[in-house]
């Protein structure tokens, strides 16, 4: 038998023999399959029903998926908020904030290696261009008059949060990949300093980083979950005037985690996320009021702002909800403040 098998091998070597070529030419059309549109994709699976499923079970129609890839060297001089900034100065609105992707999300969403590392050698010499593209931004909104710039941080969450419920995920392609939470977080951070520093070197201009956990679908169960410590030690490292974070749902977490093991209840002014921009109930003055004071546990009102969980319109072509509504929360949220300004700002 020992004769046999030095020969011809065991059975389950022979079976190797045969599955291996087979697992080589799989893993050969990698590149390839990693590289095509949702709608190429589609093509080759031959389920286009239940691929539209799964994509109708996270509220998301095919065409509000992309998967920016970065293919060529970045204009650094390139322009991303000038027409919105013109719509703003022509309007009668005096005071505004203006937003910018921040420069991980973008980082870590345009780097594909088999494409992007044909014209960067590393995904941090693509950092490196985001940086420069968002300070030129910075600079360029700073002469334009506007004192408040906000960095939008969504994917974070991603990276430090879980969700058991679901393997569907908003993230797609370069964002759908399991990252390393340490090296993910200090890769953030490096990124991040040199963009809020550029934006806290302009006397009288507030920064302010925005980070929820998904914001695409009315379902909660498919969305992430985790209290904020998680991130503490993040925020602690990082300077910026105010953290806008979602406290709207119990996914959130209770507030006072926010405030474990770090110094933030000294240092930061927090945008607290008092409205549910996914859900179409409408909170009412008292609901808003009654969550604001359990802030108000851990910081002065004065460094307390109210701002919705996140944006009504993940898809430009497709808002969670209809106008009518969102003017109500809207509403209630201003009153909540002026109710709250009066009992406490005296």
């Amino acid at each position: 038998m020992n004769f046999i098998e030095k020969i011809f091998g065991t059975h389950s070597e022979r079976e190797l023999k045969i599955i291996d070529p087979i697992i080589d030419k799989i893993e050969s059309l990698r590149p390839t399959m990693q590289a095509m549109s949702d709608e190429e994709l589609k093509e080759l699976t031959g389920n286009n029903e239940g691929f539209s499923k799964s994509l109708e079970e996270m509220d998301a129609s095919d065409n509000s998926m992309n998967s920016p890839i970065c293919f060529g060297k970045i204009n650094t001089e390139a322009r991303l908020n000038k027409k919105e900034v013109e719509i703003l100065q022509n309007s009668s609105i005096e005071h505004y904030k203006c937003t910018l992707p921040s420069p991980y999300l973008l980082t870590r969403s345009m780097w594909f290696k088999e494409v992007t590392g044909k014209v960067y050698e590393s995904r941090n010499e693509l950092g490196e261009d985001v940086v420069k593209l968002l300070r030129n931004e910075i600079r360029a909104l700073v002469k334009s008059g506007v004192k408040i710039i906000q960095i939008d941080e969504p994917i974070l969450s991603e990276v430090v949060f879980t969700n058991s419920k679901s393997d569907n995920s908003f993230y797609w392609g370069a964002l759908s990949e399991k990252v390393k939470v340490d090296k993910e977080l200090k890769f953030a951070k490096n990124l991040l300093i040199e963009v809020l520093d550029e934006i806290n070197s302009h006397e009288g201009v507030m920064s302010i980083m925005h980070v929820c956990r998904g914001n695409w679908t009315k379902d909660e169960n498919v969305l992430l979950e985790g209290a904020y410590d998680k991130l503490g030690k993040f925020f602690d490292s990082l300077k910026v005037d105010m953290l806008a974070l979602e406290f709207s749902t119990p996914r959130a977490g209770e507030v006072e985690k926010l405030f474990y093991n770090n110094f933030l209840d000294t240092k930061i002014i927090l945008g607290f996320g008092c409205i549910n921009p996914r859900s179409d109930r409408v909170e009412s003055v008292d609901e808003i009021v009654r969550n604001v004071e359990k802030v108000l546990e851990f910081l002065p009102p004065e460094n307390v702002w109210l701002n919705p969980d996140c944006g009504f319109a993940t898809f430009s072509k497709r808002p969670l909800n209809p106008y009518p509504i969102i003017q109500k929360k809207l509403e209630n949220m201003v009153e909540a403040s002026r109710v709250l300004r009066e009992k406490y700002c005296k």
